[in-house]
């Protein structure tokens, strides 16, 4: 069972986010997670930005993206991140191109968006908008689960999604 985790790591809050919500997924569900930041041949812009390019990094990622099972998609920010919407879109379509096309050797898939932003919970002029389109692509092919900071059980409702889906296979 793969996963991979999208999420806009490019800072230090969210890079250190990333690897601890990835990193518990891992170790209570035993899937083998691809995370990109960890990903240094195409991630490590310190000490390797002159050998990384936009192709290399399209072609790391779709690779991985195609052998995952399970994609995590983070949404919080101050927008959902351009390439985590890619993610969900393109994950969601291979499931229906794989579905729809009858290919025999298709990948059981599960989409899990992950949100922690308080302002999710809120109403009217306080409930915070994402674009509908992702949404609605990461329900149609899983869960949404919505967190709030300073409480880790969401957490836990995501290892309990990880493990009934590997329950059924």
């Amino acid at each position: 069972m793969k996963g991979y985790f999208a999420s806009h790591f490019f800072n230090d809050g969210m890079f250190r986010w990333t690897e601890s919500v990835a990193s518990f997924i891992e170790d209570k569900t035993g899937i083998d997670m691809y995370v990109p930041q960890r990903n240094d041949g195409i991630n490590n812009k310190k000490d390797n930005d002159d050998t990384i390019t936009d192709i290399k990094i399209s072609q790391a990622d779709t690779k991985e993206l195609k052998e995952a099972n399970i994609l995590f998609a983070t949404l919080d920010g101050l927008t959902i991140d351009d390439g985590v919407s890619g993610e969900v879109m393109g994950f969601g379509l291979i499931k229906e191109m794989e579905e729809e096309y009858n290919i025999v050797d298709k990948k059981p898939r599960l989409i899990i968006g992950i949100i922690t932003d308080m302002r999710w919970h809120g109403t009217g002029e306080n409930h915070l908008y994402r674009n509908q389109m992702i949404i609605g692509k990461i329900k149609e092919h899983g869960y949404l689960v919505a967190g709030y900071p300073g409480d880790d059980s969401y957490k836990d409702e995501i290892v309990k999604l990880v493990n009934d889906f590997k329950a059924k296979l």
